[in-house]
């Protein structure tokens, strides 16, 4: 089975489209007695049915289930429970210290704050760390111990294709308030807008949907970058009421939020977990962590919203099409 992916090239700020194998048929290390009965303890920031650790979950075990490592997950359930990250990094280094893993894998911000910064940086225990975004200059990696992959987004090339199409040029930015957004915005103000770019932070479903209205005002481009975390979001209603009302282009890069934009660059979470598997079986092998450099994704899909296109009377053109995947 065969499904098109966008590889990024940062360097040049250019999306190229081709048909990759899915991950299920990516060739894997094959079950040896060096990964027989070897640990692998998963931290995930997050919890099971959310989209992005689904995602990664299912990257890991396309590799290690093969390789015949044991993996074992720990969620520390902070998108839900933000409050809650200390004593989760805490009850993780406990599980660390039962379980006695070979390796740590720990993906996402909340886990390096609350678990490989206090507990695990500069120990002797291999840490892989994966969907960390942009930079983890505030974690000082990496480190003797530590190497992983950062998350990267290409919202610049996103606002560039939708330009043409806008009224303006006021960008806007909406997501359900966690700490991992507001780190994502604030990089997105500095890094790309100048700091001119708007921010609106709901906590609910009604919240968003208040403030989807009054940034569409606002704003000629609006990035709605996540509903996770908001405890009452409905599918069905929010669908709906995007049809309805939206009335400028709209971009994420998140794939779950594809039914809701007009268009979509996601990042594959599946990327993060199988580099991070690779990488754990590689230091099984006896890499040494400092030799392994920290990478950036560079895999994506281009999902484009045809029935938001047309009430927005945007005609896409073919080229765009072409590598896209489409929804009506």
């Amino acid at each position: 089975m065969w499904r098109f992916y966008c590889y990024i090239f940062l360097l040049f700020g250019l999306v190229a489209c081709a048909a990759v194998p899915t991950p299920e048929n990516i060739p894997t290390q094959e079950v040896t007695a060096e990964f027989s009965g070897r640990k692998i303890l998963w931290v995930d920031s997050y919890h099971a049915g959310y989209e992005w650790s689904d995602g990664i979950e299912r990257g890991l075990r396309s590799i290690l289930e093969p390789s015949g490592a044991q993996l074992e997950i720990f969620r520390m359930d902070t998108k839900r429970n933000p409050d809650l990250c200390q004593q989760a990094g805490q009850q993780a280094w406990q599980t660390i210290q039962t379980f006695q893993p070979d390796v740590v894998i720990a993906t996402d911000d909340n886990a390096q704050k609350c678990l490989v910064l206090p507990y695990l940086k500069g120990t002797e225990l291999p840490v892989i760390f994966a969907g960390v975004n942009w930079s983890v200059s505030e974690y000082k990696y990496p480190a003797p111990n530590v190497t992983g992959m950062i998350e990267v987004d290409l919202i610049d090339r996103l606002i560039e294709m939708v330009s043409p199409y806008a009224r303006g040029s006021r960008i806007g930015f909406i997501s359900i308030d966690t700490e991992t957004e507001r780190k994502i915005a604030g990089i997105y103000n500095s890094r790309f807008f100048n700091g001119a770019m708007n921010v609106y932070w709901p906590k609910t479903q009604t919240e968003f949907m208040e403030l989807f209205l009054q940034a569409q005002q606002e704003n000629d481009i609006l990035i709605v970058l996540n509903n996770a975390g908001a405890p009452d979001w409905d599918e069905t209603t929010m669908k709906t009421f995007f049809r309805e009302h939206t009335t400028v282009p709209t971009i994420s890069v998140n794939p779950w939020m594809a039914p809701y934009v007009l268009a979509t660059l996601a990042k594959l979470p599946e990327e993060q977990g199988e580099w991070a598997a690779q990488t754990a079986l590689q230091i099984l092998q006896g890499t040494p962590v400092n030799q392994i450099a920290i990478a950036q994704n560079k895999r994506g899909r281009l999902i484009l919203n045809l029935s938001l296109a047309e009430k927005l009377q945007i005609i896409l053109p073919p080229s765009l099409l072409k590598n896209a995947e489409i929804i009506q």
